[in-house]
């Protein structure tokens, strides 16, 4: 399976891919450095994959996340001069996460088991680029979208997921898929019409939702630990205010990882959770409040997203900020936006 050669990678960079490279004085200054979008497939590709990149491009000034990855500038298309080829190419090597393996007939990833047939699928992280020997200090953050598949029709599947339902983290597959063996950890893919709440709001105050990510069954399993029950379905929507992803240095990396695009990146975010009833779900959110040491606040429940790692460099904070639960019906949400951002969401969400 010529895997890494069906792969589209978005670079939100100012990086090797932007040219920005090492010379004899050594790596560049921070001010040389500039945001801008990168869409890179192989030349070869299949028509599927070139056909899937020209919509990404063609997509740019209307998708939320695009549009916020450009930086207002045109995006640059390296199809004729970047090669995604071999498992062993040092971008898609750099570039892959390590959270799925390729297999004869499909994939293996974390926390959807192994699966065969047309599959589409899309992780996101920062990008490591920015972070390597040939970037002297990043002045800003950016972030790496990599849509593949184990054909040119699966990651024609996830192209057109991304584009419009902002799936950023994910798997999708169409009729027919396979199972071949089972894990502790398995989590069907998302079918080919499936579609996020349509009530997510798309803004609330200054942040905007960027991306959605489908949960993987280790936050299913999470959430029956503690609730003793397995919601229905479970979503984390991606907000991004301006200026979040600027600012360098060691005591701004947990700010932005926690506020970027990784699936365990929960800052910014509203997670949404379906349980089989409004009952359920009112049972179920006291329970998930007491593992998160929430307080009880009306008819919600508020307090501090868990602590940073550390907390060792001067100016780092020590937990990313507030957290706070409610329920929407059957739903039970949390959010990890500004307080007066929440507000705005609850009374967006309100059924």
């Amino acid at each position: 399976m010529k895997f890494a050669r069906l792969a589209i990678i978005l670079l939100g960079t100012a990086s090797l891919c932007a040219g920005v490279v090492s010379g004899p004085e050594g790596p560049p200054a921070a001010s040389a450095l500039r945001r801008s979008l990168k869409v890179c497939a192989a030349p070869d590709a299949p028509p599927a994959v070139r056909q899937a990149a020209r919509a990404v491009l063609k997509a740019v000034a209307d998708h939320p996340l695009l549009h916020l990855m450009a930086d207002g500038k045109p995006p640059q298309s390296l199809t004729d001069s970047t090669l995604i080829g071999l498992p062993t190419d040092p971008l898609i090597t750099a570039a892959w996460q390590r959270e799925a393996r390729v297999e004869e007939g499909g994939f293996y990833i974390f926390g959807f088991g192994h699966l065969h047939g047309t599959i589409g699928y899309v992780e996101s992280d920062r990008n490591p680029f920015l972070h390597g020997a040939a970037i002297k200090s990043a002045p800003f953050e950016t972030q790496v979208v990599t849509l593949t598949g184990s054909t040119p029709e699966g990651v024609a599947l996830v192209v057109d997921a991304f584009l419009k339902q902002g799936l950023v983290n994910g798997l999708i597959a169409a009729p027919g898929w396979k199972r071949p063996d089972r894990t502790l950890l398995d989590r069907d893919p998302l079918p080919v019409d499936f579609a996020a709440p349509a009530w997510l709001p798309g803004q609330v105050g200054a942040s905007k939702r960027i991306g959605i990510t489908q949960a993987s069954e280790d936050e299913y399993r999470g959430a029956l630990e503690d609730t003793g029950v397995v919601p229905a379905e479970i979503w984390r929507a991606k907000y991004h205010r301006p200026g979040t992803w600027d600012g360098g240095g060691a005591a701004r990396a947990f700010d932005h990882y926690a506020a970027g695009l990784h699936r365990r990146a929960y800052g910014a975010t509203l997670w949404a959770a379906r349980f089989s009833s409004a009952k359920q779900a009112g049972q179920a959110a006291p329970k998930i409040a007491a593992a998160a040491k929430l307080r009880m606040l009306g008819d919600v429940w508020s307090g501090e997203q868990p602590p940073y790692a550390n907390g060792t460099y001067p100016g780092e904070k020590r937990s990313p900020g507030p957290i706070t639960l409610w329920r929407r019906d059957a739903w039970l949400l949390m959010s990890t936006l500004p307080e007066a951002e929440t507000k705005a969401m609850r009374q967006a969400t309100h059924d």
